[in-house]
């Protein structure tokens, strides 16, 4: 089968190379790969600026189909539409394991999710950046109803967590982006944003306006730029007296490098700074799947992008140039399944 893969260490050195379809163990289950999604931390792998282990076939956000079942499984069988927790006790599906952008993956059984016949396997490969919302704004920080919330960088990552602010009963919604945003922006309006702000346009000033100058209560960090981080900082609710931490940051993004800031206000204004890479287990994992099942993410707007595995460069160059909003590979076509 051919897999697209980081071939060695390096800047670079991403080849779609022909590999053995794997065999499964006892415990395995071998997944038909229906659609494989593009994150920006395989682009960052592209690049050197991300951890991994070469030779490794690249693909952690995936969906697909049941097609052999190894002897100790059970709970899985033929024809079940699955998706998996990355984090295995051999390493990380698509970053220290081969992964999905291949035809066939192998998954630990004890990783598997499972979704109903009726759920579309395009809105399945959602639910790792679904795990990160939840883990990023319900399980290392907390969006609280009647909160007041930014939401930095119009990214797929930034638009699962406008639509999740709402669900958790923000009262307003706020997101920034470039101007050249405008597609990301506009389908950040269609799917919840109250407030649409311009990175150029000082966007720390309407803040102030919309919230009476206090700012805001949680900002969601998602736009993996150093003016973003800024803007972060300089959004959330100011608490200069008295014991502060009102103002929660979310950092969900990866830089790839150092960045330079101002952080006076952090000092000053008492904010609360949370990092969330990662989730908590198993239950993160649950809840994502039962939120999508039930239709709680509006998640067609945000797939923009439709690719075969061998339009890699394509789908690479169009979301670091923003053209895309989320890209999935489709390494074997889309007539076979849903």
């Amino acid at each position: 089968m051919k897999a697209l893969r980081k071939v060695r260490a390096g800047n670079g050195h991403m080849e779609i190379v022909e590999v053995a379809v794997p065999r499964v163990s006892r415990d395995e289950v071998l997944m038909k790969v229906w659609a494989a999604g593009i994150c920006g931390s395989d682009l960052l792998i592209e690049e050197d600026r991300h951890f991994y282990k070469a030779p490794v076939t690249l693909g952690h956000e995936f969906s697909g189909v049941a097609v052999e079942v190894g002897d100790s499984v059970e709970g899985v069988h033929y024809g079940d539409k699955i998706v998996a927790n990355i984090e295995t006790g051999s390493g990380w599906l698509g970053v220290t394991r081969d992964g999905a952008f291949a035809s066939h993956m192998c998954v630990p059984a004890s990783c598997i999710y499972r979704y109903e016949q009726s759920v579309l396997l395009d809105h399945a490969c959602f639910t790792e950046p679904v795990v990160a919302t939840l883990h990023s704004m319900q399980e290392r920080n907390n969006v609280r109803a009647g909160d007041f919330v930014v939401v930095v960088g119009p990214g797929p990552m930034g638009l699962l967590g406008v639509q999740f602010a709402k669900m958790r009963g923000a009262r307003a919604v706020a997101l920034i982006g470039l101007r050249s945003d405008a597609e990301r922006l506009r389908i950040g309006a269609r799917t919840g944003a109250d407030h649409i702000l311009y990175s150029e346009d000082k966007p720390e000033s309407a803040i102030l306006e919309l919230t009476n100058g206090r700012g805001a209560d949680f900002v969601l960090e998602s736009s993996a730029s150093e003016r973003g981080v800024q803007h972060a900082i300089d959004c959330a609710r100011r608490s200069p007296e008295g014991s502060g931490g009102h103002g929660v940051i979310s950092f969900i993004s990866l830089w790839g490098g150092p960045i330079k800031i101002n952080a006076d206000a952090i000092s000053l204004y008492q904010l609360s700074i949370q990092g969330s890479w990662s989730w908590d287990g198993p239950e993160t994992w649950a809840r994502a799947v039962d939120l999508i099942s039930r239709g709680a993410f509006d998640l067609d707007p945000l797939l923009t992008g439709h690719y075969a595995l061998e339009q890699w460069q394509e789908a690479f160059g169009n979301l670091r140039a923003q053209k895309d909003v989320k890209a999935f590979f489709y390494p074997n076509g889309t007539d076979w399944a849903r």
